[in-house]
């Protein structure tokens, strides 16, 4: 705003006419200075303002709470008058960056971070051009750009009992995920192109129907991380579970892989050793919010379970301990209960004992 710098200037026009006038000739050196001030001010503050700032980050990428280089240009077609200043919202509302009025370009490296998980639009940084004595002030802002922060991935700690045997059952879980080998799954009428080597001749003669045996893939055996964000106990509560579970599909992917399922996916996404997908998979975790349908427990997979949930740990979702899992594991945040096996990123998991399973007559 260039108000008081045109007011001063009309001051001292008028004090100029009224000399001019009526003759009191003290009045016209004053007038004239006022004139000039107002003048100068504006004319200033105005040709400095047509300047540009620029912001650039190091990724549009970044983990939260990690480091990421700032770089801020500012160039103007005048030197700034002195007072003006560049604020810069990422290093925090109360950092204030002088200018050199003898430069017309000036440069600011910094190190800037982002609390929270989340697609980011930051404020944008502000070249305040104003004169030493207030009379015009004009901000010249940055473009903005999204910035997606991503969920940090922390360790996994054994809490109750022995690291190894964590790191076995890990090991366990994820054996064989990569190779070719079989099982028998269950027992289903074979089609007229059914092979003799997969009938099961022992229920061909209780009943007198060709059945077929059906085989399933070890690699359905992978691991399973199950995010619940149906009923989050807080925001925090809900950020403390997404990392969670980036930190765990992390760690037993490098262990052998493993798989996510997301709220609303039908199908869990496969998360090989070598990371390969997963950097689409961490976008998506970073701007997972509340709400949503709990997955179908009762449809997880043969391997083991990790049921990350963002509310209390105290009620386990309904049928997971039914599942045809091999070990099932209720990871929730809040203070260790009895039991807990691990902890990571402010939550802990314990082993939930398995449920009556019913069987098919």
């Amino acid at each position: 705003m260039a108000i008081p710098a045109l007011w001063t200037a009309l001051l001292g026009a008028v004090m100029i006419l009224t000399g001019l006038a009526f003759g009191p000739t003290p009045l016209l050196v004053p007038g004239v200075g006022l004139l000039m001030l107002g003048l100068v001010s504006a004319g200033w503050v105005g040709v400095a303002a047509r300047g540009q700032v620029n912001r650039s980050l190091e990724a549009a990428r970044v983990v939260e709470g990690e480091p990421c280089a700032l770089r801020l240009e500012v160039s103007t077609p005048i030197g700034p008058p002195p007072g003006s200043e560049v604020v810069e919202p990422l290093l925090g509302a109360s950092r204030r960056l002088p200018v050199d009025w003898r430069r017309r370009e000036h440069g600011v490296s910094a190190q800037a971070s982002f609390p929270r998980r989340g697609l980011v639009l930051p404020e944008p940084a502000r070249l305040i051009v104003r004169d030493p004595l207030g009379l015009a002030c004009r901000e010249v802002r940055s473009p903005v750009s999204e910035v997606l922060v991503l969920p940090r991935v922390e360790a996994v700690r054994a809490v109750a009992r022995p690291r190894a045997r964590v790191r076995t059952s890990a090991a366990k879980a994820t054996a064989g995920s990569g190779g070719a080998e079989t099982e028998l799954d269950s027992l289903r009428e074979a089609p007229p192109e059914a092979s003799a080597t997969r009938i099961h001749w022992p229920a061909f003669a209780r009943t007198g129907t060709l059945v077929e045996r059906t085989l399933a893939a070890e690699a359905d055996r992978r691991p399973l991380v199950v995010v619940d964000a149906s009923i989050p106990a807080s925001g925090e509560a809900l950020d403390s579970a997404v990392r969670a579970a980036a930190s765990l599909c992390v760690w037993l992917a490098r262990a052998g892989g493993c798989e996510l399922l997301l709220p609303g996916d039908r199908r869990p996404s496969a998360i090989e050793p070598g990371l390969a997908s997963w950097p689409a998979l961490h976008a998506r975790l970073a701007v997972l919010e509340a709400g949503g349908g709990r997955p179908a427990s009762e449809r997880l997979g043969r391997g083991t379970v990790f049921w990350v949930a963002a509310g209390p740990s105290a009620r386990p979702p309904r049928g997971l301990g039914r599942a045809g899992a091999a070990e099932r594991y209720l990871v929730a945040p809040g203070p260790p209960p009895p039991g807990a096996a691990f902890e990571v990123a402010g939550c802990h998991g314990r082993r939930l004992a398995r449920g009556p399973v019913r069987r098919a007559a």
